[in-house]
């Protein structure tokens, strides 16, 4: 399964200036530290089609599943040296 969305929306380009959240999960990582609990709690932190940013050593693809039955959308980017994940809740 192709996880990466090929075409960036245009909301992801105006993710920063709208006040982006953002988490940097490869710290989380390198310590052995589950990120999923910060995770949630700065998804609850979000105002309505707010986005946050996800950092990431590889794609979190286990989160999709989590987040979309939220009404979470994604998109993904991998830019070679890691994965940049984008999520927003418009509704």
């Amino acid at each position: 399964m192709d996880t990466v969305n090929r075409q960036r929306p245009d909301w992801v380009d105006k993710a920063s200036a709208n006040g982006e959240l953002f988490l940097d999960l490869r710290r989380y990582l390198r310590h052995g530290v589950e990120p999923l609990p910060d995770i949630e709690d700065t998804l609850k932190e979000l105002r309505p089609c707010q986005v946050l940013h996800l950092a990431c050593d590889r794609e979190p693809v286990l989160l999709y599943p989590i987040l979309e039955p939220m009404g979470f959308t994604h998109h993904a980017d991998c830019d070679g040296k890691g994965w940049h994940v984008y999520f927003r809740k418009c509704s």
